[in-house]
């Protein structure tokens, strides 16, 4: 699936222009044993419009407990204070009150309400936050905060990531052109309806509260929602959109030509976060079209991204086709067989029922050595696709998971 010109590879943090109205920072406070930075802000010059998509997992940490709330009422936000290490997940009365006292923290640091200031934590279930270090830490992460800060910011919500994720875009609407730019962590426990995953994009477009919430899900479904790595889903889960822009708010066409064009942005970013799977060697596009509606594609695509004979024979470079169609075939659509038509990259595998053969196989292992390649099924039943991006399984999963808490 080719991508708008506007988004492009990972930019350099010197590629990475400022989005007028915000600063993002980035620092070390203590929470993670090994130095590494752990405490991250955004800060809108004031308050904007913002939209969230959080996990649907009903363990839920009290920082996504908080902020659904506070969104649901104000559908603002000033400022986000976020920290990673430590997930203030499974931690009752007490973490609410921690996740609380952060925002607090922040507001005082920029003489805002508190319920101007959104929290997010990544990390470890199950241990209280270590509040004295933050109380220390979020007011020099306050004062740290620059407009070119993202790269910064973006190290600082890393956990398993092997690596800072960004992304900026310039996104045409009309005769105008408006800038996003955002960040993003995860690299295992990644499923839809969130996943270890915290996402953050800013823009200077002006959009109405009432317009970015539903905007912002429709994006999130085709991008944060669309991968998977591993089939967890997460406590944490949180992916927010704020929209800082002067002027006369986008609606009607316009709106919907902001909309197209945020959506690559927000899905590189989701694909980063696959690109960085834990113990992953290749990234994958299960795409999924000819369904009769799109719950049927998105079923049948995330029956087979999460397959574990699928993914192990992905990192085997293995064009073992039978386990592509047996995952559809158990995916709950009523998939016929006679019907499907299966393609790895360029090469045809699988026609209306029939194996294609050897030389087809030799095609697709080809295209398996690749470190980047989609899958595209094809049922025959409609005309409507998704994608959904995943990884494969190798051993380096195991390894990193068995050994996270020690």
């Amino acid at each position: 699936m080719s991508e708008p010109t506007s988004v492009s590879a990972p930019p350099s943090v010197a590629e990475l222009a400022p989005i007028p109205g915000f600063r993002f920072g980035g620092i070390a406070c203590g929470i993670k044993k090994n130095g590494n930075p752990d405490l991250a802000v955004i800060i809108a010059d004031s308050a904007v419009a913002c939209a969230g998509v959080f996990t649907r997992n009903r363990v839920v940490a009290a920082p996504v407990l908080r902020d659904r709330v506070v969104l649901a009422k104000t559908g603002r936000a000033r400022a986000v204070v976020i920290n990673s290490g430590n997930a203030n997940a499974c931690t009752g009365e007490q973490g609410l009150a921690d996740a609380e006292r952060m925002a607090a923290l922040a507001a005082a640091a920029l003489g805002c309400s508190p319920d101007e200031v959104l929290v997010a934590s990544t990390g470890v279930i199950g241990a209280p936050l270590p509040m004295e270090r933050l109380e220390a830490g979020i007011p020099q992460a306050v004062a740290a905060a620059r407009s070119d800060g993202l790269a910064a910011f973006a190290r600082a919500l890393m956990t398993t990531d092997t690596r800072p994720k960004v992304r900026s875009a310039a996104l045409t609407v009309g005769d105008r052109v408006f800038h996003a730019a955002g960040a993003c962590k995860g690299a295992g426990m990644i499923h839809p309806n969130m996943a270890t995953m915290l996402a953050f994009v800013v823009t200077d477009a002006p959009i109405k509260s009432s317009d970015l919430d539903g905007l912002w899900r429709r994006v999130c479904q085709r991008s944060f929602n669309a991968i998977t790595i591993d089939g967890d889903t997460s406590t944490n889960d949180t992916a927010l959109l704020l929209a800082g822009g002067a002027g006369e708010p986008l609606s009607g066409a316009d709106l919907a030509a902001f909309e197209a064009a945020l959506q690559p942005l927000a899905t590189e970013l989701a694909r980063d976060i696959v690109r960085d799977a834990e113990g992953g060697t290749k990234t994958v596009s299960v795409r999924v079209s000819g369904a009769p509606d799109f719950a049927a594609a998105k079923q049948v695509a995330e029956a087979i991204a999460l397959s574990p004979l699928v993914k192990t024979a992905l990192y085997g470079q293995d064009p073992n086709w039978g386990r592509i169609i047996a995952a559809a075939g158990r995916s709950g659509v009523a998939v016929e067989p006679e019907k499907l038509v299966l393609h790895i990259g360029d090469a045809l595998l699988f026609d209306q029922g029939r194996w294609l053969g050897k030389p087809a196989e030799v095609a697709a292992r080809a295209v398996m050595l690749t470190p980047e390649y989609t899958l595209h099924l094809a049922l025959g039943l409609g005309d409507v696709e998704h994608t959904v991006h995943t990884c494969d399984f190798g051993p380096g999963y195991v390894s990193i998971n068995a050994d996270y808490r020690s």
